[in-house]
Order: structure tokens, then C-alpha cells, then sequence
């Protein structure tokens, strides 16, 4: 059935529309006439009509519905001429539950397994479809494991500028990995670097971080991966007084050194208002002293250490042995990342670098947009 408007209804501060199927919605004329699609930029489609000078009383002098089911309304204060598809009102149905949705996560642990999206760095090179595929996956896990990339140094740069816009930071575009003397990072340590998400002390932090294994001939050095999200719901499943604490609890992150320092405040979960997980910030190497009233200190150091122990256990923590021309990607506002500790003998060298994940977004769904519109592109 065609769905169409068939009775309109002027209400002092709305408009009711009855449709055939005998559902009935109310649209506020101010929200009506924010939305004005005559009143948008015809190649951005953002306004170009400001909300807040559209006046209190606004309503229509009239209001009609065309041959084509369209709604038509005239206002009664500059007399301009507003027209509403009926596809159009259905999609925005507010009245009836019609909501911006966040996208929905795939959440994973450390059964993954095949599902992990793997793809060579050659085949997301040369075919969109491919790319698109990797993309997309990377998107919904918050991780992604390309294999076959070159042994170059500065290789990690073309895959990234393949995906986004880098990031430099203090580290630099570009930073190696690798043991060193005088370390001011245990990354550069032969240690067990525990999992963790980078760059806490940074505001905003990185979004994406992308590991490029050139060397990896040292025994041990397995990379550890968590889903923050996937222990995020565990948390508010079975222990929703700590998702509380941990989402609610302001902690402050500090890095110095002789030429740089770095200072953040955030909570462990960072929460949309609809309460949906926005993002995770655990760095327990980097966070200050926690500054709670002493009433609420040893809650906080529960639900903390409750977090940091499921971070490090078998059921969630996914292992990998990565190779010399393997890289790794990882959604650094979800995912932790760490490594288990390896030898001093044989080589390990690794170059990481960041790019913005919104970039990386923008050009997946262009990709798509143009394999959708034209069909697969090799």
C-alpha cells in the first residue's frame, strides 16, 4: 500500500496528520518550519535559515495536501511556501518513535576466531570491493588485521593515508617501537605492556592507531587485543553499580617529559545521552592519583580493579602472534591493545601511527555510495 497523508488537522501549536493506514502523527510547527526542505542548501543540504529567529507563534495561514500526497503549508508571518514529501514525514515521525540511532557495535572476545576482519594489504590496494569489505569491518569491531604489508619503513603512512587523514602528535607522525635504554614509555620496553588505550592524556584522543610489524623475530611479543565495549556490557549486565561508578567518576591523566606534557580528564566510559557506549579511556600507567570523597573511594577502586582484571583475562583478552609484514588497526576510543612481554634476543621493530577515525568513516561510505550507485570497481 502507498502510504499517504489523507486528513490534515491545524492544532494551535501543531499539525496533525491522519495517514490511510489509520496512523496519525503530530509535527510542531516550529519544528516544521526548522525543517523547511526549501529552506536548505542545495548541494550541502544544511540550513541556511537560522532556528532561533524563526518566530514564537509561528503556524501556517494554511495548509493542504496536493495530488502526490505532498503537505503543503503557507506561514502566516513572510507567507513562505513550505512543501514536505509524504516519504519524507514518514522517516521523521518523531511522534511515533522515529530517533537518530547510533550505529550498533559488533561485540566480540576472545572466541572471535574467523571473524576477525583479515584482509592482504595488495587485494584492499587494488580492489574496492575489498577495501570497502576491510573497512567496513574494522567499523563494526573496532579492530582489523591487514597481512602482506611491505617491510618498509614509513609503509604504516601509506597504508593510513589509504584509510584517513594521519595524525601527528609529540610521538611524531610517524614512532618506532623498540626496546630501548632510558625509555620514557614501557612501550619501549622488552615488559608485558598490560592492554590499555593510547594517548589517555591527550584531549581529544587519537582515534585510530594502526601497528606495523617489521621485524618480529623475538620469542614471545604476542599482541593482546579487548573489546572495551564487549566488557563495558558485561559490566552493566552483571555488575551495573560498577558500570555506574566507572561512567560517572572523573579521572585525570598527565604525561611529562623534558620537552612535552599532556593533561586529560575523562571517565573510564564515556556514554551517549541515550546511555549507549560512546567510548573507553583506560591507561593505568598514565591516570593521576584518583581524588574521590572518601565515601565513594573504595566503591570507585572496585569497579576499577574489576574493569582491569577482566581487560587481562582469558575469556575477553584475543592473543595474536603477529609477523613480520602484519598490521594491526585498532578503534583506540574502544579497543585495548597491549602485548605480552618477548625476548631481548632476535629483532622487533615496529612503526605505529594515528588517523582520524571520522575520515576513515567518511571515506567508507563514499566507497559504498559509488559501489552501490555503479556496481564493484577493480
Amino acid at each position: 500500500m502507498n502510504t499517504r497523508p489523507t486528513v490534515l488537522t491545524e492544532n494551535p501549536r501543531a499539525l496533525t496528520i491522519t495517514w490511510n493506514d489509520g496512523r496519525e502523527s503530530s509535527f510542531l510547527y516550529l519544528w516544521l518550519r526548522d525543517n523547511c526542505l526549501q529552506l536548505r542548501h542545495a548541494s550541502t543540504n544544511h540550513r541556511v535559515a537560522e532556528t532561533s529567529e524563526i518566530p514564537d507563534d509561528v503556524h501556517p495561514s494554511s495548509t493542504r495536501l496536493d495530488a502526490d500526497g505532498n503537505v503543503i503549508l503557507t506561514w502566516a508571518y513572510d507567507q513562505h511556501v513550505s512543501t514536505f514529501p509524504a516519504a519524507w514525514l514518514r522517516a521523521h515521525d518523531y511522534a511515533n518513535g522515529a530517533r537518530h540511532q547510533a550505529p550498533v557495535p559488533k561485540l566480540w572476545d576472545a572466541a572471535i576466531g574467523d571473524a576477525l576482519p583479515t584482509a592482504s594489504y595488495p587485494d584492499i590496494v587494488t580492489s574496492l570491493t575489498d577495501r570497502a569489505s576491510f573497512l567496513r569491518g574494522f567499523v563494526e569491531h573496532g579492530v582489523a588485521v591487514l597481512r602482506n604489508v611491505p617491510g618498509i619503513p614509513g609503509t604504516v603512512l601509506d597504508v593510513g593515508r589509504l584509510f584517513g587523514e594521519l595524525r601527528s602528535t609529540s610521538w611524531g607522525l610517524v614512532f618506532d617501537v623498540i626496546s630501548m635504554e632510558d625509555a620514557n614509555s614501557v612501550a619501549y620496553t622488552n615488559l608485558p605492556l598490560v592492554t590499555h588505550t593510547d594517548e589517555g592524556y591527550r584531549d581529544p584522543a587519537p582515534t585510530v592507531q594502526l601497528q606495523h610489524f617489521i621485524q618480529a623475530d623475538a620469542q614471545g611479543g604476542e599482541s593482546t587485543l579487548v573489546d572495551g565495549f564487549r566488557l563495558a556490557d558485561e559490566l552493566r549486565v552483571q555488575a551495573p553499580h560498577h558500570f555506574d561508578a566507572l561512567s560517572n567518576t572523573l579521572l585525570h591523566f598527565h604525561i611529562a617529559d623534558a620537552t612535552t606534557e599532556h593533561r586529560a580528564m575523562d571517565s573510564v566510559i564515556s556514554l551517549r545521552p541515550d546511555g549507549s557506549v560512546k567510548a573507553i579511556r583506560y591507561s593505568n600507567h598514565s591516570v593521576l592519583p584518583f581524588l574521590l570523597p572518601p565515601e565513594h573511594m573504595e566503591a570507585f577502586y572496585d569497579a576499577y580493579r574489576a574493569f582491569g582484571r577482566m581487560r587481562e583475562s582469558a575469556e575477553f583478552q584475543l592473543r595474536l602472534k603477529m609477523g613480520a609484514g602484519d598490521l594491526y588497526m585498532v578503534d583506540n576510543h574502544r579497543v585495548l591493545h597491549g602485548r605480552t612481554g618477548f625476548s631481548t634476543g632476535g629483532a622487533r621493530h615496529l612503526q605505529s601511527c594515528y588517523i582520524e577515525r571520522d575520515e576513515l568513516i567518511s571515506r567508507l561510505t563514499v566507497l559504498e555510495r559509488s559501489l552501490s550507485a555503479e556496481g564493484p570497481l577493480r
